[in-house]
């Protein structure tokens, strides 16, 4: 039996694991002997059906991508996609693809119903038979005999042999991974040394194969090389920059501000005098000359008019402009002063490999040198300006020159500097290749150390030698094989020539009559002579003529029977299969819907025919019929003899879980129906998983709230039976408000989308729906308390004592 299914990936199934279906106890749930699955049209069906038909027929449509799914059957055995070809269930599946291939004519006129065959009579076909199956002997699993033991004991040794190959790929695949990744002294772990942190047993078997072509160290070459990689690698080092100070630039305008006279005859005498004076002065005329009515904060007195405008001449423009100027060429020469002191630290010998770090140290002593003589240089221009600062009104002689050599100096000693950078850096590059060959030539020499510890060769020379003795051992197991398969199709041909494919029809037409009273209908059996062959095929014909223009409850009932008649074909009768029957009641009325029930209790359950069945549905009434499967001849343990399942799609997902007891126990759309309201009712936040209650919630509403109060008030509302659903509404909750909205909500916008389409290109108002289902909860509890209680029950809801009886001890 199949235990669990697990569907990482197969159609609209993505990710779904047997072990979520568990029950109120949190215990795993498993597929029982009868397995009852319900679930809407397009919930995902017949898509779990064609897992089943997949494995039956060993062949699954390359149109699902990545298909990946996992059986678990009794004692643990795994079928999956990788495997499921190989599988030995018998499985029989009716589904709609089992119906478009064996029944291609309900879709193309021009072909055929594939015929099937129950065993018939013929004495000199079954002597020949029996004279074939006394060459081949028994094939009895544990007791084979004659060519059945010859091909049994033809696989051992075959099996033999591979085995031992196995080992012998096994041990050397083992010596070659540790080598390559997992031992301590592997290669990988050492890519310090050879040279490959990514190295794997592949690479190892190609520089192994490739050994032959490689010069190898010798001893001292290996000590050269060892010593090469201890020499640390280091960075490139960034060339020095050419320095302009701007040196003649600086010079010029020092020269200018230093000598430049201020003119004017309004000059305070006494500050002119005294550059210090002269300085106090500026300050505080800077600071009050804005508030001209303040006092003096050195002598308390006012300051008088005149002698503000004797200061306003005295500090005039052009004498503010001055001092502006030597401010912006202090400044320029700071910041030279800056970027030069900052590149006596940019650079340091120990960057430099040791074989250049003398010379380095010398050059960048000499740079260093050559900068402090420049920023001494701009120190100088930097006085100047600070010694007219002091004295603004007053010029002085300038008899500086400028110094253009100390900046060729400077520049000359950075470019022997950089000359010695790239030197380095070239030194880099071919260290860098000459440690790479140095780790590939080191790496050759492990391998081949390594190969000739192992005997390499050795252990290749006796692996091939045993594929050798494997491809012979099989080559005589396929031919003594392929001499059974001849013997067999023997017996296959000579028993499609005893059996009767008449009969088969006849078996259809059996269940056609006696069970659903189409006596019309009948499938017919028309032999055909080519070629001195005999081919049979089936038509459809009603009153004697083809049947063309099937309907579609024609076509279900048709397909139905076909099925269980081939459950009597030659490759099926005597054994239990396997049986899944996917929704069989396509348009079919509730009358035929019985009689297909009653074929399914009698001639499946009450004969015991399958080993495993599963059946799925979407109609409630057949549901409902199932419930009254005769299980008394199922020979299994009680509680191993059946579940009943719901598959549930949510957005583009579906999944299975337990049916709900609402289904199970009581199987009415009216119960399912209020388990969707009180859901809506009662759903905390809204998600993926419970979107469709809100969603489905005006039609749910409508339907349940027809049928509740049709039920109640089932005469006409007034002698009127237009708008007999809204008066009946009214008349049941009541003239408020709250009723109105109610009635124009569930009967008309809500449920409908006719001539308010534009509602359709909205979000849906979940707060609205939540409180109008809670109003109908609210107003059939106050209506009815008794009919609401049995409602909760039915949907699996315990409803909590009143307060005031559970003090009371009695609840």
């Amino acid at each position: 039996m199949i235990r669990k299914i697990n569907i990482n990936n197969f159609g609209i199934y993505n990710g779904f694991t047997w072990d979520s279906i568990r029950d109120s106890g949190n215990t795993l749930i498993p597929l029982k002997k009868v397995n009852i699955f319900y679930g809407r049209n397009y919930s995902g069906k017949t898509t779990l059906s064609r897992i089943l038909r997949g494995i039956e027929t060993k062949s699954i449509s390359d149109k699902y991508e990545r298909p990946d799914f996992e059986l678990t059957l009794e004692g643990g055995v795994l079928i999956n996609y990788t495997n499921f070809q190989q599988n030995n269930l018998l499985i029989r599946c009716f589904n709609e693809d089992f119906i478009k291939e064996n029944l291609k004519f309900f879709i193309d006129h021009e072909t055929d119903i594939i015929p099937f065959a129950i065993i018939g009579q013929n004495t000199g076909i079954e002597k020949q038979i029996e004279e074939i199956r006394n060459l081949l002997g028994s094939n009895e699993e544990g007791i084979e005999t004659l060519l059945y033991s010859d091909l049994k004991q033809r696989k051992v040794d075959q099996e033999v042999v591979s085995s031992e190959l196995t080992k012998l790929k096994g041990n050397l695949n083992t010596q070659l991974a540790n080598k390559a990744t997992v031992g301590a002294d592997s290669i990988k772990k050492n890519y310090a040394t050879y040279g490959d942190i990514n190295y794997n047993i592949t690479k190892l078997s190609k520089e192994i194969g490739d050994i032959a072509n490689v010069q190898l160290l010798d001893l001292e070459k290996k000590d050269q090389c060892e010593k090469l990689l201890k020499e640390d690698e280091k960075a490139d080092v960034s060339e020095l920059e050419v320095i302009d100070c701007e040196i003649e630039t600086i010079h010029s305008k020092v020269k200018e501000l230093v000598m430049k006279e201020i003119l004017g005859s309004d000059k305070i005498q006494e500050l002119l005098e005294n550059a210090t004076l002269n300085r106090w002065a500026q300050e505080g005329y800077d600071l009050h000359k804005d508030d001209r009515d303040c006092k003096c904060s050195f002598c308390g007195n006012s300051i008088s008019s005149e002698r503000w405008v004797a200061l306003d001449k005295h500090f005039d423009e052009e004498t503010a402009k001055l001092k502006k100027d030597l401010l912006i060429v202090a400044s320029l020469i700071e910041n030279k002063n800056t970027q030069l002191s900052g590149k006596k630290n940019s650079i340091s010998s120990d960057l430099f490999y040791s074989e250049l770090q003398t010379k380095a140290s010398s050059a960048i002593d000499a740079v260093k040198l050559s900068l402090d003589g420049v920023i001494v240089e701009l120190e100088e221009y930097a006085n100047l300006i600070d010694t007219r600062l002091q004295s603004l009104l007053r010029n002085a002689d300038f008899s500086k020159t400028v110094n253009i050599s100390c900046i060729q100096e400077l520049n000359s000693k950075v470019s022997l500097l950089n000359d010695l950078i790239k030197d380095n850096n070239t030194l880099t590059s071919k260290l860098k290749d000459r440690k790479e060959n140095a780790q590939k030539d080191l790496r050759y020499y492990e391998i081949n150390n390594f190969i000739e510890t192992i005997n390499y060769s050795g252990q290749q020379a006796l692996i091939l030698e045993k594929e050798a003795d494997l491809r012979e051992k099989e080559r005589v197991f396929i031919e003594l094989e392929e001499e059974i398969r001849s013997k067999e199709s023997s017996i296959d041909e000579l028993g499609r020539r005893l059996n009767d494919e008449e009969e088969g029809a006849n078996r259809v037409n059996h269940y056609l009559t006696n069970y659903f009273g189409h006596g019309h209908l009948k499938l017919q059996a028309i032999k055909e002579e080519k070629s001195a062959t005999k081919k049979i095929r089936f038509n459809i014909v009603r009153n004697n003529s083809i049947a063309y223009h099937l309907s579609e409850g024609e076509i279900s009932l048709i397909s139905f029977c076909y099925f269980m008649a081939k459950l009597d074909d030659i490759h099926t009768l005597g054994s239990k299969p396997i049986i899944l029957i996917d929704d069989p009641i396509s348009s079919l009325d509730a009358n035929h819907i019985f009689y297909l029930y009653s074929v399914i209790n009698s001639e499946l359950f009450v004969k015991n025919r399958f080993d495993q069945i599963f059946i799925s549905t979407h109609n409630l009434d057949f549901l409902k019929y199932l419930k009254r499967l005769d299980l008394s001849s199922l020979q299994v343990n009680k509680n191993d003899r059946m579940e009943h399942f719901i598959i549930n799609r949510i957005g583009e997902k579906s999944t299975i879980s337990l049916m709900p007891s609402y289904l199970k126990d009581y199987v009415t759309e009216f119960n399912f129906l209020f388990d969707q309201i009180y859901k809506c009712a009662n759903a905390e936040i809204v998600n993926d998983e419970n979107h469709h209650l809100f969603y489905n919630f005006g039609n749910n509403a409508r339907k349940f709230l027809e049928a509740l109060l049709f039920y109640k008030y089932p005469s006409r509302i007034e002698n009127q039976t237009n708008n007999a659903n809204s008066k009946r509404l009214l008349k049941y909750f009541g003239n408020d408000n709250q009723a109105a909205i109610l009635t124009d909500r569930v009967n008309n916008e809500l449920s409908h989308l006719e001539e308010i389409f534009d509602r359709g290109m909205q979000p849906i108002d979940i707060p609205e729906m939540k409180k109008v289902a809670q109003f109908i909860l609210d107003r059939i509890e106050d209506k009815d308390s008794e009919q609401y209680e049995a409602l909760l029950e039915s949907i699996g809801v315990s409803r909590p004592a009143p307060l005031a009886l559970a003090n009371t001890g009695l609840a």
